[in-house]
């Protein structure tokens, strides 16, 4: 190849410029330059998937759930089964032991997605991670409920004896909120929410 040949096919514009614009395939209306490195077509920015060798579309970049975060509907069900259970079982350990409430916020909090985690096949996902933070809610709900049916039953760590809450929306009631059962239970829902994610 000689030096002129060399400089006019380095001048020569690119395939893509000497086509002029074209239109996203799945965009009728964006104009684009790029092509899909596999099958050719016109993608635009929204549509290119970026692989290791290059833009490619999103029919041949062959994305697919990881199986991992792959949920169906039964996985839920046998979550949220597991999930509550766990959760109640914690709840009622909670309101029977008042006095060991930080233990019992660690054990819904470690337990509650450990039970989703195993009833659904080590499952993962933003759905799981709802569920496992409702059945911790819930376990602390039955909890406060627990602690007001048995209102002057004495086990470890004292008398249950029915006192106002802290917290002006719910002082009216004895619910046994305080600032340490809002701070336990956000200890539970972060453990929860990082299990399961």
């Amino acid at each position: 190849m000689s030096v002129t040949d060399y400089n006019n096919n380095y001048n020569s514009p690119a395939p893509s410029e000497q086509e002029g614009s074209m239109y996203c395939a799945k965009h009728p209306t964006v104009e684009t330059y790029l092509r899909c490195g596999k099958c050719g077509k016109p993608i635009c920015a929204r549509c290119r998937v970026s692989t290791p060798v290059g833009f490619r579309c999103q029919e041949c970049a062959n994305m697919q759930v990881i199986p991992t975060y792959a949920v169906s509907t039964d996985y839920y069900l046998k979550g949220a089964l597991a999930g509550f259970g766990a959760a109640a079982l914690g709840g009622i350990l909670m309101g029977l032991f008042p006095a060991f409430e930080f233990w019992a916020a660690l054990l819904i909090g470690i337990g509650v997605p450990e039970a989703i985690s195993i009833a659904t096949n080590q499952k993962r996902g933003q759905g799981l991670q709802v569920l496992g933070m409702a059945a911790v809610v819930f376990g602390f709900v039955l909890s406060r409920l627990v602690l007001q049916a048995f209102p002057f039953l004495i086990l470890m760590g004292g008398i249950n004896f029915p006192r106002p809450s802290n917290f002006p929306l719910v002082g009216a009631e004895p619910y046994f909120v305080s600032a340490f059962t809002l701070i336990y239970m956000a200890l539970a829902l972060l453990l929860t929410n990082r299990r399961l994610q």
